[in-house]
């Protein structure tokens, strides 16, 4: 009781606001569980007391000053740093605009907190928190990312009323705050801190550092996206099998956002077989794991990556038509009834609207000094590199729905039915193969990873045709195959019989009703 009465005392004189005693036991019982190694308790206090203690005292104020924990918990470096993450994120998540400095605090605060985790002995860690807990920093780190480059863009384009000359001057100080490369280098530094083996083990890491690669190498995709670089996000996953054994220490926040990015990303390389594949797989997760998902904020996140999916398999079995399963052909029709029909009187309208409401939110690539003119909006450079694939796919409907009606049809003839001059078909016929061509890199993931020397990288992605018709020019005729899907019987009979035993169940409570 002394204690408390003396944390008081010093508070009052410091000028700090007093906060409740659920508060300063929350507080305690968290920095113990930290210092013990206590993942159970850390986990309980993280998702739920935490949770409580802000619905409770810090809907519209901010969770107490890292000044404040000192008195209360001494000068514990690691526990302080943790809770400003908390404290910070917390901040982002209030209504209010974040001020220019409390972003730059956070920053900081995220370089010092990935600095003492990159310092961790690898064999014995001086601390441990849970996955969830991982997977929110990292997924935070990434959120106050983007959400800086947005205010910068504001602030440059003195548009908002963020755009004071103190913040013009703050950001001319600081140029190199946020920036891509920092951000960038952490998270591969976080995802190479997997791969370190324990001493006297064979190359298997610990829990804590093996769960962080993942979950960083999924941050460095999201940042790829984001910035537009697909391709070097698509990369980034062949050094880790985020996709086959690592899916187990997933939390099904970062299963959405792999997912999700992973589909736009093969989404905008061209690889509509590949793209479709993923947003499948992660649409079914979600349904399958509804129980799984924690009543947090993450929440909302997982619902609007689950509503971006099912876009991205509207844009994706558009342009290259591919059978759905039925719930899904079902969910994407629900979602998006007259933008299909649209689609498919080839209107570009269509496609646009799809496009903003599934893409991400993109930043420029580079940081223009602040005070210069702003970059152009990245959202519209990456929708005229999309829109005009899509206007490049118009140009063919014609010979494909001839092609789907044949096996094999004379090339003379084929022209003839075009209304196309000599020469101007194979051309279009090349033209069409290379556009129903794609890359194969995540079915190839999907499969267990083969064991290959030190040093050696994993072979490129293999060129598959992502159409259900295939054809080839041989001798001046054209022979045309098409892929038969195999219609799938189990799910029918599966379903027929829960609920033939559903109703045999009705029958039998009816019956012992009916005997009282």
């Amino acid at each position: 009781m002394s204690d408390s009465k003396d944390f008081e005392v010093d508070m009052r004189k410091r000028g700090e606001p007093m906060f409740a005693d659920s508060t300063q036991e929350f507080i305690l019982q968290l920095n113990k569980a930290i210092m013990h190694k206590n993942i159970y308790d850390i986990q309980t206090l993280y998702e739920h007391d935490f949770e409580r203690q802000t619905t409770k005292f810090y809907k519209t104020t901010p969770w107490p000053s890292v000044g404040a924990i000192e008195q209360l918990v001494g000068k514990d470096e690691n526990f302080l740093i943790l809770y400003q993450q908390l404290y910070y994120r917390h901040l982002y998540g209030r209504k209010p605009a974040v001020g220019l400095e409390n972003q730059l605090l956070s920053y900081q605060n995220y370089l010092d907190l990935f600095n003492i985790i990159l310092g961790l002995r690898t064999e014995a860690p001086e601390f441990e928190i849970p996955g969830v807990w991982l997977w929110d920093i990292i997924d935070e780190f990434v959120y106050q990312f983007s959400a800086f480059h947005a205010f910068r863009s504001k602030v440059q384009a003195r548009e908002s009323p963020e755009s004071t000359k103190e913040d013009r001057d703050l950001l001319a100080q600081r140029p190199h705050a946020w920036s891509a490369q920092t951000v960038v280098v952490f998270l591969k530094y976080l995802a190479k801190k997997g791969k370190i083996p324990h001493a006297g083990e064979a190359g298997k890491p610990h829990i804590l550092f093996e769960t962080l690669s993942v979950y960083a190498s999924i941050g460095m995709l999201r940042v790829n996206c984001i910035m537009g670089d697909y391709t070097g996000g698509i990369e980034n996953l062949r050094d880790i099998d985020v996709l086959g054994k690592h899916e187990q220490v997933m939390v099904p926040a970062a299963h959405a956002s792999l997912h999700y990015h992973l589909a736009f990303a093969y989404l905008m390389t061209r690889r509509y077989a590949e793209c479709v594949k993923c947003a499948v797989d992660g649409l079914t997760y979600l349904s399958r794991n509804k129980a799984l998902i924690p009543r947090t904020y993450q929440q909302n996140n997982i619902n609007k990556m689950q509503e971006q999916m099912f876009g991205i398999l509207a844009l994706a079995t558009s342009l290259v038509p591919q059978r759905l399963e039925e719930s899904l052909a079902s969910g994407v029709q629900d979602r998006f009834a007259s933008q299909m029909q649209q689609m498919r009187k080839m209107d570009v309208d269509a496609y646009r609207q799809i496009f903003e409401a599934v893409c991400p939110k993109f930043i420029p690539m580079c940081m223009e000094p602040a005070g210069n003119n702003p970059p152009e909006d990245p959202l519209d450079l990456q929708l005229a590199v999309f829109l005009d694939e899509v206007r490049a796919i118009f140009r063919v409907p014609d010979i494909y729905s001839y092609l789907k009606m044949c096996t094999a049809i004379n090339v003379d003839r084929l022209t003839s039915f075009l209304g196309e001059k000599d020469g101007s078909l194979a051309r279009k016929l090349l033209y069409l193969k290379h556009k129903t061509q794609s890359g194969s890199l995540y079915t190839e993931n999907k499969k267990k990873a083969e064991k290959r020397p030190e040093g050696v990288p994993q072979p490129r992605s293999k060129e598959a045709s992502s159409s259900e018709m295939q054809f080839v020019v041989s001798e001046e005729m054209v022979h045309v195959t098409e892929k038969r899907q195999v219609k799938q019987h189990a799910d029918f009979f599966i379903r027929e019989i829960m609920r033939y035993e559903y109703i045999v169940a009705d029958v039998d409570n009816f019956r012992r009703i009916s005997y009282f």
